[in-house]
């Protein structure tokens, strides 16, 4: 490949992370209704990783998460999409939430379907690393493959506190794609000031393939506060 062509793939490779989420936005609902869904999911998701974390007053990040979801299940991704729909329920207005319930129902017994179905099935190993910082305490972790709980943590989930990741679970899934739900609560220590007990809950989609083992790393860490607001724990979402 010549090298000129090289360095234009490799800076349009960027294009989309680098806009502002207002543009991102606008790219993304444009391009849903010019029915491009590979645009609408690569732009509405780069705008929810921006600007929808779980405490944002952001207007279009319900609407940004329903059409995300709309996207995956038109590209045949039914765990993209009950992900996305359940991100959505947790941003206002709520008035309409039935019928994004509705989303998540159907696509929760599509992959029920394909589940029941059986088939080839491929290896997945979860890896998880606690970083939040020594103002927190870990009290509990669940981590749930597909809507089965395969990890549940309470007494001992602060030793899963360290600086690298650590292996909580191993076993096998059906070839496509799958729901990783991860719910984390953390308490303050005593004498911490500003500080409030933390309990996370995210969800997000992966595939798995025939002889290709899947490595998930989940990462609960400390998110800088808005202004004078002290830090919170967060949680981020890795394939390896």
């Amino acid at each position: 490949m010549p090298p000129r062509i090289l360095l234009t793939i490799v800076v349009c490779f960027g294009c989309a992370s680098a806009a502002k989420p207002g543009t991102l936005y606008r790219k993304g609902i444009d391009a849903f209704e010019a029915d491009d869904m590979n645009g609408a999911m690569t732009a509405l998701q780069a705008f929810v990783d921006k600007s929808c974390p779980p405490t944002s007053t952001d207007t279009r990040c319900r609407e940004a998460c329903i059409k995300l979801g709309h996207a995956h299940e038109r590209l045949g991704s039914p765990a993209g999409a009950w992900a996305a729909y359940d991100a959505a329920l947790a941003f206002p207005p709520h008035t309409r939430d039935a019928a994004v319930k509705a989303d998540l129902e159907r696509t929760q017994g599509q992959l029920a379907e394909r589940r029941d179905r059986g088939g080839d099935k491929a290896p997945v190993v979860i890896l998880y690393r606690d970083e939040v910082g020594d103002e927190f305490n870990a009290r509990s972790l669940s981590v749930s493959v597909d809507f089965e709980q395969v990890v549940n943590r309470e007494k001992d989930a602060s030793e899963l506190h360290s600086a690298d990741y650590r292996r909580i679970w191993g076993g096998s899934a059906p070839v496509g794609d799958h729901v990783l739900i991860v719910e984390a609560v953390h308490d303050c220590k005593p004498g911490m000031g500003k500080c409030a007990r933390s309990h996370l809950r995210k969800a997000w989609s992966f595939k798995s393939a025939v002889h290709a083992p899947v490595t998930i790393q989940v990462r609960a860490y400390a998110e800088d506060g808005e202004g004078d607001a002290p830090a919170h724990p967060a949680l981020d979402f890795g394939l390896r």
